[in-house]
């Protein structure tokens, strides 16, 4: 007798063990986006206040902080059903005054690596730095992250006052 529901009962086999399968890890001492109280400790650690909140837009996890003067909120994106998220993303937003153009967007990206400028459809002006997670970034590689966010955002008053500086949207 042939065994030809074999092949076919071992695929399903196989795929039910990796839906079982967490998969988003993160080890105890590591910072990931799937534990979102690992980033909010790690702020708090680095010096940084951090506010674990819930996105009223997705009801994923978010957190709000503050550097450089500025007030700031960590977005949780790669969520399923709000939990098991795999990136950060840092942001600020800046309503039009007027001033908020693609060209100054263009202008602050041709100088910056990590941190992009963009500019929404209604002129907010917004300015963001995306960070994966998966694996976890240990306490050193994200005090770096949040380094890099901060110097941003110290250059970003620079640019605005060599730039028509827009205002803070709140």
């Amino acid at each position: 007798m042939r065994a030809w529901w074999l092949v076919p009962a071992l695929m399903m086999m196989t795929g039910a063990a990796d839906a079982a399968t967490p998969t988003m890890d993160c080890a105890a001492n590591m910072v990931c986006a799937s534990r979102p109280q690992s980033v909010v400790d790690a702020l708090q650690a680095a010096g940084y206040k951090a506010a674990l909140t819930k996105s009223k837009s997705t009801g994923n996890p978010m957190i709000e902080s503050a550097a450089s003067g500025y007030n700031f909120t960590i977005y949780f994106y790669g969520c399923e059903e709000m939990k098991d998220c795999n990136s950060l993303q840092f942001g600020i937003n800046f309503a039009d005054d007027g001033g908020n153009t693609v060209e100054l967007a263009n202008k602050w990206n041709q100088s910056k690596r990590f941190i992009q400028m963009s500019l929404a459809d209604d002129k907010t002006l917004d300015v963001s730095y995306d960070v994966s997670t998966i694996g976890g970034l240990n306490q050193e590689n994200f005090a770096d992250v949040v380094d890099w966010w901060s110097v941003m955002l110290g250059e970003l008053s620079k640019f605005f006052k060599e730039n028509p500086a827009p205002t803070l949207n709140k």
